[in-house]
């Protein structure tokens, strides 16, 4: 049985939101035996070990019942990772005060720069740069990654 990634999606999107949360990504793997189907999602607020699993639980029902993957494929669910990343701009709001690398066009020209983040109003960003503030629209981005402080 096949069905496509983005009926997987269709039928998941609603428990996802039902849960707070939201896909990052989907991906399909083909094991021995059985289909293998990796959900990386996140939340506005900090995402839990028991977020992903209840909602593995959840997802792994609904999408059987739907006849979308067979009783013997496997659901695993976890966040993207901090090393990822970020793709959609509500992931931004919950890195106040965190530094970026990030890439983004200013007019003509890409930039890359290394900033900190003060603020996420609508669809701008707003950074610290060398105690200068830096407004940037989140369509104007290219990349966007979080560091990694040892502080």
């Amino acid at each position: 049985m096949y069905v496509s990634l983005d009926k997987i999606k269709e039928i998941s999107t609603p428990l996802l939101e039902e849960n707070n949360a939201f896909l990052i990504e989907l991906k399909h793997l083909k094991e021995k035996g059985f289909d293998k189907y990796l959900f990386f999602i996140d939340k506005e607020t900090n995402l839990t070990i028991e977020d992903c699993s209840t909602i593995s639980r959840l997802l792994e029902k609904s999408l059987v019942e739907e006849n979308a993957i067979a009783e013997n494929d496997q659901i695993e669910v976890s966040s993207p990772g901090i090393d990822k990343p970020l793709k959609f701009l509500k992931q931004f709001s919950k890195h106040l005060n965190k530094k970026f690398s990030i890439t983004y066009i200013d007019g003509e020209v890409k930039k890359t720069q290394e900033m900190k983040l003060i603020g996420v109003n609508d669809d701008t960003l707003t950074f610290e740069l060398n105690q200068n503030v830096k407004e940037i629209k989140f369509n104007n981005i290219v990349f966007a990654k979080t560091l990694i402080s040892f502080k």
